[in-house]
């Protein structure tokens, strides 16, 4: 947790500039929207994503563990450790099925 709370924004935050007027609604906004889609992603693996301070995510896999991830590339890394190790397949048939496609 101490590396989230002083690290550079990743890559898929944005490149919006937080001190401008409006910005910092506009960056929760953007991660908030972010956290949606994460969720579609990961409900198929019974697993779900908060925003937690505009700074990191807040994983929960299906057994109820949860674990803090600093950026996107954090997220699917820890739900593949929280899924034993099994990767997350994009394109598997039944994950495909199981998000309405």
């Amino acid at each position: 947790m101490c590396g989230t709370l002083g690290a550079a924004a990743h890559w898929s935050e944005g490149a919006g500039d937080r001190a401008q007027v409006g910005a910092r609604r506009l960056v929760l906004r953007e991660r908030l929207r972010r956290t949606e889609l994460l969720n579609r992603a990961l409900a198929p693996h019974r697993m779900a994503v908060d925003e937690w301070e505009e700074t990191a995510y807040v994983l929960r896999g299906p057994t109820g563990a949860s674990v803090l991830c600093g950026d996107l590339a954090a997220v699917f890394a820890e739900a593949q450790r929280l899924r034993g190790g099994r990767p997350l397949d994009p394109l598997d048939p039944a994950y495909l099925e199981a998000l309405g496609g």
